[in-house]
């Protein structure tokens, strides 16, 4: 399962984002920003890392920035979401994680959202800081009440190792990743499995094949130089990779195909991880 990227914006300078959400589906993705997820009514399956849970109303979990993290909210379902940037929650997010998302029924998620509405909706002088300040208040109060573990810099790693393999998709191998993040490969492949949802060489074929799309569209190179470039030993392996990941044969592909890989750090567009059937109410 792809494990899709998503860039989020903020408004005006803002740093807290909160949405309200009624059939809240998306598709297993991560960001950079932590997430804060209340179910109001209704109830919602709910994946953040590696434990699942059936969440029903008042059920209210958090997600650390770079988590994978997926929502399905059944029908008539009413999930509410609050997005807060990594500057806000600096020197606690970033440093520890929380044993399990999970939060206890005494943090008071309710009223803390309903402070942080009243500040960015009334849109006073200091708004702004004023949402941030109970955004970070309620993360302190999370932090502080629930067991939690400190972050080691996997995350960091995984960043420039996403980077390293875009750069060098031709060359690099296996080997060459996990010698890179400093990991045993054994350590290493279940490590990239976890933040990517994928294995290191769906990963690397996937970016081999949408350079060889760019390089196909880009000039007059045989498929034999294409393949090539891309890190493939034989024209008839990257014949089969290609099918395999497209559903077409290079000379077959249509011409506004695209990948949408996900795990790009830089990417030309936005992607949105929410279903066209989920209401933002």
């Amino acid at each position: 399962m792809l494990a899709n990227f998503e860039k989020r914006h903020f408004a005006d300078g803002e740093k807290v984002w909160l949405g309200h959400y009624k059939n809240l589906t998306n598709v297993l993705h991560w960001h950079f920003e932590c997430e804060l997820i209340r179910i109001a009514a209704g109830r919602a399956q709910i994946k953040i890392g590696e434990s699942c849970f059936d969440a029903c109303a008042g059920d209210s979990f958090f997600c650390s920035g770079e988590e994978l993290h997926y929502i399905i909210g059944e029908t008539d379902s009413q999930v509410d979401v609050m997005i807060i940037d990594e500057d806000v929650v600096r020197g606690v997010a970033d440093k520890y994680i929380l044993a399990s998302p999970r939060l206890p029924a005494d943090i008071q998620v309710q009223d803390y959202l309903a402070r942080i509405e009243s500040a960015m909706n009334n849109k006073g002088r200091f708004y702004r800081e004023a949402g941030e300040n109970h955004a970070r208040g309620l993360v302190l109060d999370i932090f502080d009440s629930c067991p939690v573990v400190r972050r080691d810099d996997k995350a960091l790693q995984y960043r420039n190792l996403i980077s390293k393999i875009n750069e060098e998709f031709a060359f690099i191998s296996f080997e060459d990743a996990a010698a890179y993040s400093g990991y045993s490969p054994s350590y290493f492949s279940k490590m990239f499995k976890r933040l990517s949802g994928m294995n290191f060489s769906e990963y690397l074929n996937i970016i081999r094949v949408e350079n060889a799309i760019s390089m196909m569209r880009g000039g007059n190179m045989t498929m034999t130089t294409v393949s090539l470039k891309c890190g493939f030993s034989t024209v008839r392996n990257f014949n089969r990779v290609f099918k395999q990941i497209t559903g077409y044969s290079p000379r077959a592909l249509p011409e506004d195909y695209v990948i949408d890989t996900g795990l790009r750090i830089a990417r030309d567009e936005d992607f949105d991880p929410t279903d066209e059937n989920s209401m933002l109410i």
